[in-house]
Protein backbone atom coordinates (compact mmCIF):
# COMPACT_ATOMS: atom_id res chain seq x y z
CA UNK A 1 0.00 0.00 0.00
CA UNK A 2 3.04 2.70 0.81
CA UNK A 3 4.25 2.23 -2.36
CA UNK A 4 1.29 2.47 -4.04
CA UNK A 5 1.27 6.17 -2.88
CA UNK A 6 4.30 6.73 -3.61
CA UNK A 7 3.44 6.18 -7.13
CA UNK A 8 0.55 9.20 -7.19
CA UNK A 9 2.90 11.69 -5.67
CA UNK A 10 1.66 11.33 -2.01
CA UNK A 11 4.14 10.22 1.05
CA UNK A 12 2.66 9.36 4.23
CA UNK A 13 3.16 11.75 7.51
CA UNK A 14 1.15 10.22 10.39
CA UNK A 15 -2.54 10.04 9.64
CA UNK A 16 -2.35 12.60 6.57
CA UNK A 17 -0.91 12.80 2.88
CA UNK A 18 1.24 15.16 1.66
CA UNK A 19 1.13 15.74 -1.70
CA UNK A 20 4.11 16.28 -4.00
CA UNK A 21 3.92 18.37 -6.54
CA UNK A 22 5.62 17.67 -10.22
CA UNK A 23 7.68 20.04 -11.72
CA UNK A 24 4.97 21.03 -14.52
CA UNK A 25 2.43 21.60 -11.65
CA UNK A 26 4.30 23.73 -9.84
CA UNK A 27 5.64 25.69 -13.02
CA UNK A 28 2.13 26.43 -13.91
CA UNK A 29 1.14 27.48 -10.61
CA UNK A 30 3.64 29.60 -9.95
CA UNK A 31 2.81 31.09 -13.56
CA UNK A 32 -0.87 31.66 -12.33
CA UNK A 33 0.56 32.98 -8.71
CA UNK A 34 2.59 35.53 -10.74
CA UNK A 35 -0.45 36.72 -12.64
CA UNK A 36 -2.53 36.90 -9.86
CA UNK A 37 -1.85 36.04 -5.90
CA UNK A 38 -5.43 35.65 -5.11
CA UNK A 39 -7.05 33.12 -7.43
CA UNK A 40 -10.55 33.21 -8.66
CA UNK A 41 -13.27 30.53 -8.49
CA UNK A 42 -13.81 29.65 -11.53
CA UNK A 43 -9.63 29.82 -12.32
CA UNK A 44 -9.27 27.67 -9.33
CA UNK A 45 -11.64 24.70 -11.36
CA UNK A 46 -9.85 25.41 -14.94
CA UNK A 47 -6.24 25.28 -13.20
CA UNK A 48 -7.23 22.22 -11.02
CA UNK A 49 -8.50 20.12 -14.04
CA UNK A 50 -5.92 21.26 -16.44
CA UNK A 51 -3.34 19.95 -13.60
CA UNK A 52 -5.24 16.40 -12.50
CA UNK A 53 -5.51 18.01 -8.62
CA UNK A 54 -8.27 18.75 -6.70
CA UNK A 55 -9.39 22.60 -6.07
CA UNK A 56 -8.92 22.35 -2.69
CA UNK A 57 -4.43 21.43 -3.48
CA UNK A 58 -4.75 24.94 -5.91
CA UNK A 59 -6.62 26.49 -2.83
CA UNK A 60 -3.82 25.61 -0.56
CA UNK A 61 -1.05 26.55 -2.73
CA UNK A 62 -2.28 29.67 -3.24
CA UNK A 63 -2.58 29.89 0.53
CA UNK A 64 0.54 28.46 1.30
CA UNK A 65 2.67 30.51 -1.48
CA UNK A 66 1.06 33.78 -0.20
CA UNK A 67 2.95 32.77 3.17
CA UNK A 68 6.10 32.19 1.48
CA UNK A 69 6.20 35.73 0.08
CA UNK A 70 5.15 37.29 3.03
CA UNK A 71 7.86 35.62 5.01
CA UNK A 72 10.63 35.88 2.11
CA UNK A 73 9.68 39.77 2.36
CA UNK A 74 9.90 40.32 5.86
CA UNK A 75 13.30 38.74 6.03
CA UNK A 76 14.59 41.07 3.43
CA UNK A 77 13.15 44.14 5.06
CA UNK A 78 14.78 42.73 8.30
CA UNK A 79 18.20 42.30 6.16
CA UNK A 80 17.80 45.68 4.93
CA UNK A 81 17.30 47.72 8.18
CA UNK A 82 19.99 45.40 10.05
CA UNK A 83 23.18 46.79 8.21
CA UNK A 84 21.87 50.09 8.69
CA UNK A 85 21.90 50.39 12.70
CA UNK A 86 24.82 48.35 12.66
CA UNK A 87 27.13 50.83 10.54
CA UNK A 88 26.52 53.65 12.84
CA UNK A 89 28.25 53.26 16.23
CA UNK A 90 27.10 54.75 19.77
CA UNK A 91 29.01 56.46 22.25
CA UNK A 92 28.74 54.60 25.58
CA UNK A 93 26.19 55.41 28.16
CA UNK A 94 27.45 57.30 31.57
CA UNK A 95 28.04 54.49 34.12
CA UNK A 96 29.10 51.60 31.62
CA UNK A 97 32.38 50.01 30.70
CA UNK A 98 33.77 52.00 27.98
CA UNK A 99 36.45 50.28 25.20
CA UNK A 100 39.33 50.09 27.75
CA UNK A 101 37.03 48.52 30.66
CA UNK A 102 37.24 51.74 32.77
CA UNK A 103 33.92 53.33 33.66
CA UNK A 104 32.99 56.65 31.98
CA UNK A 105 31.26 59.06 34.46
CA UNK A 106 30.25 61.14 31.22
CA UNK A 107 31.41 61.88 27.47
CA UNK A 108 32.58 66.02 28.36
CA UNK A 109 35.27 64.69 30.90
CA UNK A 110 36.83 62.69 27.98
CA UNK A 111 37.49 65.80 26.11
CA UNK A 112 39.29 68.97 27.57
CA UNK A 113 38.20 72.51 26.24
CA UNK A 114 41.10 73.95 28.01
CA UNK A 115 44.78 74.06 26.12
CA UNK A 116 47.41 71.95 27.50
CA UNK A 117 50.40 72.90 28.42
CA UNK A 118 54.01 70.81 28.18
CA UNK A 119 55.86 70.11 31.01
CA UNK A 120 59.60 71.97 30.45
CA UNK A 121 61.33 68.41 31.57
CA UNK A 122 59.36 67.03 28.53
CA UNK A 123 60.03 70.40 26.16
CA UNK A 124 63.90 69.82 23.81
Amino acid sequence: MYYCLLLLGKTRTKDKYRVVYTDHQRLELEKEFHYSRYITIRRKAELAAALGLTERQVKIWFQNRRAKERKVNKKKMQQQTQPASTTTPTPPAVGTPGPIGGICSSTTSLVSSSPMTIKEEFMP
